[in-house]
């Protein structure tokens, strides 16, 4: 592999760029991603420093995918002696068909966090070890009654088993960021949610700290005479409600 040069373009704000520096932490994600013959998509590629030590645990194949035109170009000089191994392809995993793939790395910029998560959900793979903005991590690891339950939490839990790991501070990243980051790893439950039960789980959760009647009559939807259905859970505050009882409630309403 070719090693980068000392001229490498400067990361760019408003595209999210935060470079994890720590070796360590880099090899514990390429670790725990386990990605020893099978094929790996990795999203955000940067130049190419976390493919480096997923590429040493002997894959099958690796997507990097990457947005930046000047990344782009590191990550073909980087890797142009690894033949069909490694697939660069240029473009917003937003906008793309994503390829199929067993697992997926990748260190997410903080802007776009709930849409490429929420994105692969609608994926098909083994696991997922990501890097994300701490609180957004805590977020999706809340308990009914933490003071961060919302609506992350139950949507991200009913799609995956997720795993928090460890924080990752600020300092070891270039540029240093605002704020600390957290590792965590998902892995699908298999549960695709309808657009019924999405809508309900956003009116509740708009208004968590309201009882639920009273969360899902201010979303205008239903008519007092229509929450009948709901029993006892209509006078339970959302934010104490578990994911498994919102589906419930989401059933009974349908």
């Amino acid at each position: 592999m070719k090693l980068m040069s000392s001229e490498n373009p400067k990361p760019k704000k408003y595209m999210g760029q935060n470079f994890l520096i720590d070796q360590n932490i880099l090899r514990k994600e390429a670790r725990l991603l386990d990605p020893k013959l099978k094929t790996v998509l990795e999203i955000g590629a940067g130049d190419g420093r976390l493919s480096e030590k997923i590429l040493e645990l002997d894959p099958k194949r690796i997507f990097l995918i990457e947005k930046d035109e000047r990344m782009i170009k590191i990550l073909n000089d980087k890797f142009c002696g690894c033949g069909k191994q490694v697939i660069v392809i240029g473009g917003d995993v937003l906008e793309m068909e994503l390829p199929e793939a067993d697992v997926v790395a990748g260190n997410i910029p903080y802007y776009i966090t709930s849409s490429i998560i929420f994105r692969l959900a609608t994926q098909k793979f083994e696991r997922a070890v990501l890097i994300v903005q701490k609180e957004f991590a805590k977020r999706m690891v809340a308990k009914p009654g933490d003071k961060n339950y919302g609506r992350l939490s139950v949507t991200a839990q009913l799609a995956f088993d997720v795993e928090y790991v460890q924080l990752v501070p600020r300092h070891l990243f270039r540029p240093v960021p605002k704020v600390d980051s957290a590792m965590i790893v998902l892995k699908p439950t298999g549960k695709t949610l309808t657009q019924f039960e999405e809508n309900i789980i956003r009116y509740l959760f708009t208004h968590k700290n309201k009882t639920v009647r009273n969360a899902l009559l201010d979303s205008k939807m239903f008519e007092k005479d229509e929450l009948g259905a709901l029993g006892e859970f209509a006078k339970r505050k959302v934010r104490t409600l578990t994911k498994e009882e919102v589906l419930e409630m989401a059933k009974l309403l349908g």
